[in-house]
C-alpha cells in the first residue's frame, strides 16, 4: 500500500499499525519466557506494497513445496487488498487488526521489498527477540542511492541481491557489511527464465488481444523530479500514444500502458487512444505475465528494463533527462538497446523492431549479452527462489539450507 501523507485515515492506519507492533514484541516476550520452540515449522511474514515481484515468487515456490514446512502470510495495511488476497486463497494479515500482534508474536523471519512503514522502529527489538529480517529490494536500479536510503535494511540480517556486480553496489555505495549482502539471483526472474504458462494463457489472463505482437511502454515515476511528465519530448498522453498506435496500426500490434504504482491509475477513466491497453501496477501487480507477452519494450530510466533484459527482445530507451537527485547506481552506459533523443528517432526504432527485427540484433545483440553478463553474472539458473529459501530457512534455524526441494510454483 502507498501512504499518502495528506490523508488522515493513512495516519490511523499507520497508528494502529504500530500499535500491534507494540502488542506483537510484548507477545513475544511472553512466548519467549515459556521457552522452547513451536513444532508446526517456520512461519514467515511477507512485506510489500503489493504481493508482487520477489515476494510473490517467494510465496509461490513456498507453496508449491509444502515439505519445507514454511507458512508464508502477507501482511498488508490495504484492507481491500486483502480482501482481495483472501478471495484468491493467499494467507493474508491485516496490519491494523488482532491478527498482526499474533502474526509477530509467533513469526520467525520477516521478508520485505521495500521498508517497515511503522514497524521500522521496532526493528531491533524484533530481532532481539528472535525475528529475523531479509530484505529482497524491488529492482536493479539506474536510479542513484547513497546508504542513507537503505538505513531500515542495514539493521536486516541479510539482503539478497541479483548478482555480484549488485553486491558491490551494495557494500561499496550502500555502506553494507560485505557478509550481510548474499547473492541469490532475484526470486522473481524465475518466471522469465523458466515460463510457467503459454503466452496465451496469460494474454487471456490479462485481458489481451489473443493475436499480435504487444508494446510494453513502461516508464518510470516523477522519482526527484517533481511535476514530471511519464511522456516523453515535451509530447502529451494523447500525442505521443497516438504517434506510437499509428506505427503499431500497419504491423497489427496493440500499445501497452503500464504505469509505475507510484504514478497512480493511469488510464481508469478511459480517454486512451485505440490501440492502447492500461495495464496500471495498481491494478495489475503481476509484472512478469506481462513482460513475457511483451515483444518490445519502450522505457526512459526504469529498472523494468533489467527484468526485460532477460527475455532477450527488443528494448528501445527514451534518451530524457534522469529523474534522480543522488545520480546513478548503473549509469547511462548500461542501456543496453537503441536509444532515442526524440519522437522521430523512437518511431524509426519501433518500425525496425517491428518491421525487420534482424536490423536490431545486428546493432545491438552483443551489447544485451555484455550487460547481462555484467548486471547478472552467472546466477541466471531459474533457481533464485529456491536459493532465497534456503538462506532464509538456513538463517532461521541454524541448521544450513535445507535439501534441494521440488522445482515449480
Amino acid at each position: 500500500m502507498k501512504i499518502d501523507k495528506r490523508n488522515l485515515g493513512h495516519w490511523l492506519l499507520l497508528l494502529a499499525f504500530m500499535a500491534q507492533g507494540v502488542l506483537g514484541l510484548l507477545g513475544r516476550l511472553a512466548f519467549r519466557s515459556r521457552g522452547g520452540r513451536r513444532p508446526d515449522g517456520i512461519v514467515v511474514v511477507l512485506y510489500g506494497h503489493k504481493l508482487n515481484g520477489n515476494l510473490l515468487a517467494i510465496h509461490r515456490y513456498v507453496v508449491a513445496n509444502p515439505q519445507l514446512c514454511i507458512r508464508a502470510t502477507f501482511l498488508t495495511m490495504d484492507r481491500g487488498y486483502a480482501r482481495e488476497l483472501a478471495g484468491q486463497g493467499v494467507d493474508v494479515c491485516e496490519a491494523d487488526g488482532p491478527g498482526c500482534a499474533r502474526l509477530l508474536a509467533r513469526a520467525d523471519a520477516l521478508i520485505s521489498d521495500h521498508g517497515l512503514h511503522s514497524l521500522q522502529p521496532f526493528v531491533g527489538c524484533f530481532r532481539r527477540l528472535g525475528l529475523r529480517f531479509f530484505d529482497v529490494w524491488h529492482g536493479i536500479p539506474f536510479k542513484g542511492f547513497d546508504g542513507q536510503d537503505f538505513r531500515v535494511q542495514h539493521g536486516y540480517d541479510e539482503v539478497w541481491v541479483a548478482s555480484e556486480r549488485c553486491r558491490r553496489l551494495y557494500v561499496e555505495r550502500f555502506g553494507f557489511p560485505p557478509g550481510r549482502v548474499k547473492v541469490t539471483g532475484y526470486a522473481r526472474t524465475d518466471r522469465l527464465l523458466r515460463p510457467e504458462a503459454e503466452a496465451g494463457a496469460l494474454r487471456a489472463a490479462l485481458g489481451l488481444p489473443g493475436e499480435g505482437r504487444l508494446i510494453l511502454f513502461a516508464p518510470t515515476w516523477a522519482q526527484d523530479a517533481s511535476g514530471r511528465s511519464l511522456y516523453p519530448f515535451g509530447l502529451d498522453e494523447q500525442t505521443f500514444l497516438r504517434a506510437l498506435t499509428e506505427v503499431a496500426g500497419r504491423h497489427g500490434a496493440t500499445v501497452l500502458l503500464r504505469s509505475h504504482l507510484n504514478s497512480g491509475d493511469v488510464g481508469r477513466d478511459g480517454g486512451l487512444p485505440a490501440g492502447v491497453r492500461a495495464l496500471p501496477s495498481t491494478r495489475y501487480p503481476d509484472t512478469e505475465s506481462i513482460l513475457l507477452v511483451s515483444d518490445v519494450l519502450i522505457c526512459d530510466w526504469s529498472s523494468i528494463a533489467f527484468d526485460y533484459l532477460l527475455l532477450d527482445r527488443p528494448t528501445l530507451f527514451l534518451d530524457v533527462p534522469p529523474p534522480f537527485r543522488k545520480g546513478f547506481s548503473l549509469g547511462p552506459e548500461y542501456r543496453f538497446g537503441e536509444v532515442g533523443g526524440d519522437m522521430d528517432a523512437l518511431l524509426r526504432s519501433l518500425e525496425v523492431c517491428l518491421g525487420a527485427p534482424d536490423r536490431y540484433w545486428q546493432t545491438h545483440r552483443s551489447r544485451h549479452a555484455d550487460v547481462m553478463e555484467r548486471v547478472y553474472g552467472d546466477v541466471l539458473d531459474g533457481r533464485a527462489s529456491e536459493r532465497c529459501v534456503g538462506r532464509l530457512v538456513g538463517c532461521v534455524t541454524g541448521e544450513g539450507t535445507p535439501p534441494a526441494p521440488v522445482q515449480g510454483g
